[in-house]
């Protein structure tokens, strides 16, 4: 067989390309950025961990943080210690020391699935927040039944506390205060339940049973939409479609959540994290059986008729590709030009139409664009952001707008504007620099974690490369269970992280 694979034209093109100039300096390039990285202070202290997070960790706010925590967590050990003969208690004590079924991980992974298979028209986004708050009190009972002390979030580093001080102090210029706290109630029960799976999930066990979770949520949300265009469930909206360049192009499936672009965001995170569940386990039958399994979410993503989608997951799959091993990339390559006359014909007319300047989704993104930039120079708004949710953007937006982008615009359809919007100048630096950090973290800890970390942190390289791609052309936090599948996504990233860093536990003594 071996014999076979390399007599053939894959194998011949593949000798080819590790004997190629190309190949060659690539890799001389990426060897010498890699110790570059490994030695440079200016990266160091881009991506690493700086005298400013230091400095932050031993500031008034973080040990404030971190006592109130404690305080907490003693008055947690006291009821637990005074009622230790309570039903409740019981079954509580079964939580945070490891049940089969009541196990904190599980059921964090469990809270995570419900999230995202209740379909659009059953949930209430105020169940995350609550959920979240919930889970940071098991994780605080945990701390105290363990008698062990929890970790401030502090330890996500100086760039996240900046960005959720930029949610917080936009609530000062917003034009609707009630729509704007219900929108930061959302991002805080988020940023929770971020920081919960970066100081909860630090071990590669622990990890592998979140997305263990994740992953059946993943083909559960895909199958979920495969079945709505099986069935019949879904027709076909000139609101996310234009007919008129787009013939042939069928009815584009949501699952549960609303908007296929929607089911895109939340494909391109959970993709990666799929893949890396797939790739870490033990035996090989089972990494082919989940790898054959993550076809349910490709053809969900295909039949999103997401353009934005599709490209930032072949980039995304490209990084993941080239971290795992590079020489595999021309096979990549390859298979992706023998996959095009698979494809059916209503893929390539949608893909036909990515630069087609008669497209009214392309042009209306552009007049948005365009009085969104009107708006933000006027009257300083880029320094200080008008502020959350989409009702104070009507308020203001409209006095901006140009023709034709004025109907049916809630937001700007982009996510570097509309982080810049809403939050300021320091919530699109502060985003930028926690999100750039955390990647240059995760590529530095590549050498240095064990194989089911090292394809996590790929993972999350795989999926900030999708979410820098398609921000371009999508706010995708405009949904707010798309806010959930980031945060949650970062807080995997942090947490292999912190893995491979071999950092602090996250219930250090």
């Amino acid at each position: 067989m071996t014999n076979v694979l390399n007599n053939s034209i894959l194998g011949t093109l593949y000798r080819w390309w590790l004997g190629s100039l190309l190949f060659a300096l690539l890799r001389r390039g990426w060897h010498a950025l890699r110790r570059a990285g490994a030695g440079s202070r200016i990266l160091g202290a881009a991506f690493g961990e700086t005298k400013l997070d230091a400095l932050f960790s031993a500031s008034a706010l973080a040990r404030a943080l971190r006592a109130v925590l404690r305080g907490v967590t003693r008055i947690l050990g006291a009821i637990t210690g005074a009622a230790r003969s309570s039903v409740i208690l019981r079954g509580l004590r079964g939580v945070v020391r490891g049940s089969f079924l009541l196990q904190y991980e599980s059921l964090f992974g469990a809270f995570c699935c419900v999230m995202f298979l209740v379909p659009h028209e059953n949930w209430n986004n105020l169940w995350a927040a609550l959920g979240a708050t919930a889970l940071l009190l098991l994780y605080l009972l945990r701390c105290a039944a363990r008698g062990e002390q929890p970790v401030g979030p502090d330890a996500l580093g100086l760039g996240f506390t900046l960005f959720v001080l930029a949610c917080v102090l936009s609530m000062l210029y917003t034009t609707d205060f009630g729509d704007s706290l219900r929108i930061l109630v959302l991002f805080l029960g988020a940023f929770l339940l971020c920081w919960l799976i970066a100081v909860s999930f630090d071990t590669p066990q622990a990890l592998r049973r979140l997305l263990g979770f994740l992953y059946l949520c993943l083909l559960a949300v895909s199958f979920m939409g495969i079945m709505q265009r099986a069935l019949g469930l879904v027709q076909i909206n000139r609101l996310y479609t234009d007919l008129s360049i787009n013939k042939g192009v069928p009815a584009r499936i949501d699952a549960t959540l609303d908007n296929p672009n929607n089911l895109s965001a939340f494909l391109q995170f959970f993709l990666p994290l799929g893949a890396a569940f797939a790739g870490g386990a033990d035996k090989s039958w089972k990494r082919v059986l989940l790898g054959l399994g993550l076809l349910i979410p490709a053809v969900a993503l295909v039949m999103t008729y997401s353009r934005a989608g599709w490209i930032a997951v072949m980039l995304s799959a490209a990084v993941f590709v080239w971290c795992c091993n590079k020489r595999l990339i021309p096979a990549l390559v390859i298979l992706a030009i023998l996959a095009l006359p698979l494809l059916p014909q209503s893929v390539l007319t949608r893909l036909s139409t990515i630069f087609d300047a008669r497209d009214t989704s392309r042009n209306h993104r552009l007049y948005i664009w365009g009085g969104v930039s009107d708006l933000l120079r006027d009257r300083g708004y880029w320094l200080t952001g008008i502020g959350l949710g989409p009702k104070t953007f009507q308020n203001i937006y409209p006095a901006y707008a140009h023709q034709f982008g004025e109907g049916g615009t809630y937001q700007s359809q982009m996510l570097y504007m509309e982080l810049d919007l809403e939050m300021g100048i320091l919530g699109f630096l502060s985003f930028l620099w926690m999100t750039l950090k955390y990647m240059g973290r995760a590529g530095r800890g590549l050498a240095r974690s064990d194989r089911a970390t090292r394809l996590v942190l790929i993972a999350a390289l795989a999926g900030f490369v999708a979410l820098f791609v398609s921000g371009t052309v999508e706010y995708q936090w405009f949904y707010q269970r798309i806010i959930y599948a980031y945060f949650i996504f970062f807080g995997i990233a942090i947490a292999a992280v912190r893995t491979a860093e071999r950092g602090t536990a996250p219930c250090a003594a």
